[in-house]
């Protein structure tokens, strides 16, 4: 069954929006984050790619999750709710991201002491197999429920839909233009840089757990004065 012309305009101009935010201010703005952890994870291209992948998974994710709940409970349709929301999102954000900082530096002593020159291990922090890097959808997930300016008007404007299943496909198309974005490319060619210094890989991967530490407290910061 063919999609209403309004409907089907609306889920392809969402899609371009999330094209165009991913291109500039969400790259721009998630940079810092994925690149401190490719750095301190030790990440190569392949593996610079694929945090990237999965933290831009995190984010849909969690415009997923938004949308479904802006469709089915009328989130945000309230603004005096959402300062609250964005100061504890922001935070839980903060947080998130001071942990991944600490747990990867705390991994990279102990596996630098363990380390006999002989049977060193690539740094991995919290994953379920050894492809899947957990605490980058972590990451991504608790950066994507914290609400943007275009993905706020998004939820606002897909409140006029007559279905809730409308805001949870307009989000997920926005979500997942925004993915496919330069960043994939920009978290390859760090880790790509990075591993042609193997010499200096202890002290790029403590660099950018502190750099992933220090983003977590100015963002709690930010959220406690918020």
């Amino acid at each position: 069954m063919a999609l209403p012309a309004e409907i089907a305009n609306s889920y392809l101009a969402t899609f371009t929006l999330g094209l165009i935010y991913g291109s500039t201010l969400c790259t721009s703005e998630c940079l810092p984050y994925v690149t401190s952890y490719i750095a301190g994870i030790g990440a190569d291209f392949r593996k610079g790619v694929t945090a990237t992948f999965i933290y831009n998974s995190g984010r849909v994710t969690a415009y997923a999750i938004l949308g479904a709940l802006a469709g089915t409970s009328k989130l945000f349709i309230n603004n005096s709710l959402l300062l609250p929301y964005q100061k504890y999102t922001l935070l839980t954000f903060g947080i998130i991201s001071l942990i991944v900082g600490i747990g990867i530096l705390l991994k990279g002593e102990h596996s630098s002491s363990a380390c006999n020159g002989k049977n060193c291990k690539p740094l991995r922090l919290w994953r379920l197999t050894g492809r899947f890097e957990t605490s980058a959808f972590i990451m991504g997930l608790s950066k994507g429920l914290v609400v943007c300016p275009p993905l706020l008007a998004l939820l606002l404007s897909s409140l006029a839909f007559s279905t809730p299943i409308d805001s949870f496909i307009l989000t997920l198309l926005f979500g997942l233009g925004t993915a496919l974005s330069p960043l994939l490319i920009l978290g390859g060619v760090t880790g790509w840089l990075l591993n042609k210094a193997p010499l200096l890989s202890r002290w790029t991967s403590r660099i950018g757990a502190l750099i992933l530490m220090l983003l977590g407290v100015s963002i709690i910061i930010n959220a406690i004065t918020l």
